[in-house]
């Protein structure tokens, strides 16, 4: 497995299911500024409720069953329904159309996995199974997360700024020893153990 992070801006994506494992995959993409469409006969109570928040992401909802052409021009599919027969159907489709998949709980029906997410401003660390136990990459990121306190945010932006403007000095020895001291600053300050 190769862990990758996709730059999702203005890309159409399709997410096919309103029950509650539909609205995790949901919530992540929504944060994304992709163009996605989601499809279902039905929402669960909460996925209907999420669907009246703003978000990063343009929404396009088709409240009815999945047809064959909503994968038309996606540049990636999420399939988080309860029917195999139909999630097989589309994985099929989907390969047929050189488009990346996802199905919810079904590994054999995927190109990729997704990944228990902690966010810190601008930092983000990925937790995963491989696809083999999300319930476990949840347990582990709640873990994780306690390392990373929120208020850490604007530390992070300091840093960032700080590699940017190390990056603008004359030699490339100057601009190692200045990422060098960010990073054992950053070490010596949050993360060593006393």
């Amino acid at each position: 497995m190769l862990p990758l992070s996709f730059n999702l801006l203005d890309k159409k994506i399709v997410l096919v299911g309103g029950g509650r494992v539909a609205l995790e995959k949901f919530s992540q993409l929504a944060k994304t500024g992709c163009v996605l469409t989601v499809i279902a006969p039905s929402f669960c109570a909460e996925f209907a409720e999420a669907l009246k928040n703003p978000h990063q992401a343009k929404i396009i909802i088709h409240e009815r069953f999945f047809q064959d052409e909503d994968v038309d021009g996606a540049y990636m599919v999420f399939s988080a329904i309860d029917d195999v027969r139909v999630s097989e159907a589309i994985f099929q489709l989907c390969r047929s159309q050189k488009i990346l998949i996802n199905s919810a709980d079904n590994k054999n029906f995927c190109d990729f996995y997704t990944t228990a997410v902690i966010e810190r401003g601008s930092v983000q660390i990925s937790v995963s199974t491989q696809g083999r136990f999300a319930g476990l990459s949840a347990l582990l990121r709640r873990h994780i997360e306690n390392l990373f306190p929120e208020e850490l945010d604007d530390a992070w932006e300091e840093v960032f700024a700080l590699r940017e403007r190390s990056v603008t000095l004359c030699s490339d020895n100057e601009k190692k020893s200045v990422i060098l001291n960010i990073v054992k600053e950053l070490e010596t300050r949050y993360f060593k153990r006393g």
